[in-house]
C-alpha cells in the first residue's frame, strides 16, 4: 500500500498532476484510472469534453497536490472533483519513474492517450479490458507480458509548447523573404561520386546514431535534453569529412575544452541565442560554415525560430556569403544560405527540414539530408559551389604548382606519418593537404578502403609497420560519469576484399 506514484490530465501541453500517496501499482490506483475512461465509443467523446470542462475551471496549483485516497468500489468520484485542484506542470519529466516514484499515470486529452511510466501510451477507445487489466503488462513485481499492438499508439506528440512569441518570430522569418530549396538543388553529389572519406564520414554518422539516439527520441522531457548537446556534437564531428579519429596524443596537449563549444554542448535547449553582445556561445564555425544546434526542427515554428537567429547572426558577423547547419536532437538539418547578406538585395534561401537517419532502401543508405550534410562539410576546395553561386564567381587565376616529387612519393609519406605529423602536414600547402584528406585517418592509422561484407570494418596500414591490417572500428558508450563517446577498433590481420566502388578508385588516381 505504500507504493507512491503520480497521476494528471494533459491538456494543451499542460500537465495537471496530482501525488499518489500510496496505492499507485496497476492493480490499484492504475487500474481505477484506466476504468474510469469510458469504453463505450458513444461516450467517450462527451466524457472527453467533460474532463476538458472541469480542468479549464479547476483550481490550479504551484504546490503539490495530493490525490484521496479511493474507495475500491469507486474509480472515478475524485477525478471529477476540480475544487480539490491540480499542481500545473510543463515538463514531462517527472512521467519518467524514478527514486521514490515507481508508476505514473496521465490521460492525455492532446493525444487521445493513456500514458503509463511515461513510455507506453494505450489509446482512449481501444483500451485493454479491465480483466485482466494493467498489472500484467506493468506490475514490476510480476512476470510481465508484452502489450498487444492494438492498444498502443505510436504516434503521440508530447512536446511542450514553444517559450518564444510563435507570430513574432514568425512575421521576423517572413521579413527576410526566405527561399525553400529542395535538397536537390544545393550540388550535393549522388552516393556513386562521393569520396572514399565522405563514405566514411557516412559509414560513421550511420554507426553512432544507431548506437545512441535511444534517449533522444524523449527530449522533450529535460533531464533528456541535457544528453542533446553531446549527441549534435558527434554527429557533427562523424559528418565532417578527413577529421582523424582517437587522437589522444594531440588531445593530451589541451587540458582545457577550447574545442568543445561549452553552451552548445551543455546549454541546450536555450531558445533565444543571440545575446547583447558580440559573443554568441550557441554557434561554433567549422570550415567556413555556422554551425548551431536544437533540440528539434518538425514544428514549422522552429524551423522558422532558428532560421531567422541564423540569419540575424551571419549578418552580425559581417558575411556577406555565408553557409549555415542547423542540426536537431531529432536527427535532422536545416541547411541556410545568405546572399549579398550586408545589402539591401539580400538573399536567404534554406532547405526544408530534411532527415539524416539512415534509409535502407537507397544506395548507401544515405539519406538525402546526410549526404548533404556531408558535402557541406566537406574541406574547402573539394566540393563545388552552391549552383547559384556559379555564374557569379570569378575565375581563379591561381595555379597549384605540385612539388617535383611524383604523387605516389607523398602518397607513402603521408601513410608513414603519425598523426601529430599529419596535422602539420595539412598545414603545408593546399596540394599537399589535398593528399592527406584522400584517405581518413585513426590515430597512426591510415585507411585505405572498406572490407566486403563487414560493418564498420577497414583495411588500414599503421604509420610505424609495412604490414597490412584490418580495423574494425566501435563506439565506446560513455560512463555516467564521463558522459563523451569515444572510437575504439579491433585490430585484426586478415585482408579481405575491397567493397566495390567504395569511392577509393578515384582518389589513388588523382
Amino acid at each position: 500500500m505504500g507504493t507512491s506514484g503520480y497521476f494528471a490530465y494533459r491538456y494543451k501541453r499542460n500537465y495537471y498532476r496530482r501525488y499518489l500517496s500510496c496505492d499507485a501499482y496497476p492493480a490499484g490506483h492504475g487500474q481505477r484510472f484506466a476504468d474510469a475512461i469510458p469504453r463505450d465509443p458513444s461516450i467517450l467523446g462527451e466524457w472527453i469534453a467533460n474532463r476538458i470542462q472541469i480542468l479549464e475551471n479547476a483550481k490550479i496549483s504551484h504546490d503539490e497536490v495530493v490525490h484521496p485516497d479511493l474507495p475500491e468500489a469507486d474509480c472515478s468520484s475524485d477525478l471529477d472533483d476540480g475544487a480539490l485542484g491540480y499542481e500545473l506542470c510543463k515538463d514531462a519529466d517527472w512521467t519518467f519513474v524514478g527514486g521514490d516514484i515507481e508508476y505514473t499515470y496521465v490521460i492525455d486529452l492532446d493525444n487521445l492517450v493513456f500514458t503509463v511510466n511515461g513510455r507506453a501510451h494505450l489509446k482512449l477507445d481501444n483500451m485493454p479490458p479491465s480483466e485482466p487489466g494493467l498489472a500484467p503488462y506493468f506490475d514490476e513485481y510480476e512476470e510481465r507480458i508484452e502489450v498487444p499492438p492494438q492498444y498502443l499508439s505510436t504516434v503521440v506528440d508530447l512536446w511542450p509548447a514553444p517559450g518564444f512569441d510563435i507570430e513574432e518570430r514568425q512575421r521576423q522569418y517572413e521579413a527576410l523573404s526566405p527561399i525553400v530549396v529542395p535538397a536537390a538543388e544545393w550540388g550535393a553529389l549522388p552516393w556513386d561520386r562521393l569520396s572514399f572519406s565522405q563514405r566514411f564520414s557516412i559509414d560513421l554518422t550511420h554507426h553512432l546514431l544507431s548506437k545512441t539516439s535511444h534517449d533522444t527520441v524523449n527530449a522533450y522531457g529535460l533531464k533528456f535534453q541535457k544528453k542533446t548537446g553531446e549527441f549534435c556534437w558527434n554527429i557533427l564531428c562523424a559528418a565532417t569529412s578527413s577529421v582523424p579519429l582517437c587522437c589522444n596524443n594531440i588531445a593530451g596537449r589541451h587540458k582545457s575544452d577550447r574545442f568543445r563549444p561549452y553552451d552548445m554542448l551543455y546549454n541546450m535547449g536555450t531558445e533565444t541565442k543571440l545575446s547583447e553582445y558580440s559573443y554568441d556561445p550557441h554557434y561554433c564555425w567549422v570550415r567556413d560554415r555556422l554551425i548551431t544546434f536544437c533540440i528539434r526542427l518538425g514544428d514549422p515554428a522552429y524551423v522558422s525560430h532558428e532560421v531567422e537567429q541564423m540569419v540575424r547572426k551571419m549578418r552580425r558577423d559581417g558575411h556577406a556569403e555565408c553557409v549555415g547547419l542547423i542540426v536537431s536532437s531529432q536527427q535532422e538539418v536545416v541547411i541556410v544560405a545568405v546572399d549579398d547578406g550586408l545589402g539591401e538585395a539580400r538573399q536567404v534561401r534554406h532547405t526544408p527540414v530534411l532527415n539524416i537517419r539512415a534509409c535502407p532502401d537507397t544506395l548507401g543508405q544515405a539519406s538525402e539530408g546526410l549526404l548533404l550534410m556531408v558535402h557541406m562539410l566537406s574541406p574547402i576546395l573539394t566540393v563545388p559551389q552552391l549552383p547559384w553561386r556559379v555564374s557569379r564567381s570569378r575565375p581563379s587565376s591561381r595555379v597549384w604548382l605540385w612539388p617535383k616529387l611524383p604523387m605516389e612519393v607523398f602518397q607513402q609519406i603521408i601513410r608513414y606519418t603519425s598523426t601529430v605529423d599529419y596535422i602539420s602536414l595539412c598545414r603545408v600547402s593546399r596540394s599537399i593537404r589535398s593528399v592527406c584528406l584522400a584517405h581518413p585517418r585513426y590515430a597512426d592509422f591510415t585507411i585505405l578502403y572498406k572490407m566486403l561484407g563487414y560493418e564498420m570494418t577497414y583495411a588500414a596500414q599503421y604509420a610505424y609497420d609495412d604490414s597490412p591490417t584490418v580495423l574494425t572500428l566501435y563506439l565506446d558508450c560513455p560512463r555516467p560519469d564521463y558522459p563523451r563517446t569515444c572510437w575504439n577498433a579491433w585490430e585484426g590481420s586478415v585482408i579481405c576484399s575491397k567493397e566495390e566502388g567504395d569511392g577509393s578508385e578515384a582518389e589513388d588516381e588523382e
